[in-house]
């Protein structure tokens, strides 16, 4: 038995601006855009690479997903975007009937077939801080730094000390990873 829902995951590229309204007056930061996906495949008959039609999609994003793409996509980068598929129907300015496809997404990264990414992990909801606004109030979690006096700060070996990674953004502490040299 079904759920009644379409859950799909779409390949492709940004192909507008992207527009974030925050959270504010108690509605969730939501976040829009529109995602191209075109399938190539390659022809026998001519041996080359074919392009089908490309499949627009409006993708929309609620909460800290909203927060985070606003802050990380740009129009023309590639994205896997997985979510639930419905249409919406609208009238166009000549009074046509028309037919869009809205993906509301419950994951949004970047397809690193075309590339490579910095992952910064955002903690205790800091993707939602404007980046001007200094929280003193709110507890920091230290227990991972290490504090170092000067002269051993500079005997420090050159290997990947235990809290290396760590960087303290305006007392917001976030985790660096660098996706390329990443071990498993």
């Amino acid at each position: 038995m079904s759920n009644g829902t379409l859950d799909i995951t779409v390949t492709g590229w940004v192909g507008s601006e992207i527009t974030t309204l925050p959270a504010q007056d108690g509605r969730a930061a939501y976040t829009t855009f529109r995602v191209g996906s075109t399938r190539r495949w390659w022809n026998r008959v001519t041996g080359q690479w074919q392009d089908s039609q490309t499949e627009w999609f409006q993708v929309k994003a609620w909460r800290a997903l909203a927060v985070n793409a606003g802050l990380s996509l740009r129009k023309g980068v590639p994205v896997v975007v997985q979510g639930r598929l419905s249409t919406r129907e609208w009238q166009d300015q000549g009074g046509a009937t028309r037919t869009s496809l809205v993906l509301e997404a419950t994951a949004i990264g970047l397809d690193l077939t075309y590339g490579t990414v910095a992952f910064e992990r955002t903690l205790s909801g800091a993707a939602a801080l404007a980046a001007d606004e200094v929280r003193s109030d709110r507890p920091v979690d230290v227990t991972r730094l290490v504090e170092l006096d000067e002269a051993s700060a500079h005997d420090a070996p050159d290997e990947q000390a235990p809290d290396e990674g760590l960087v303290d953004e305006g007392h917001v502490l976030t985790e660096e990873a660098t996706l390329a040299g990443a071990t498993r």
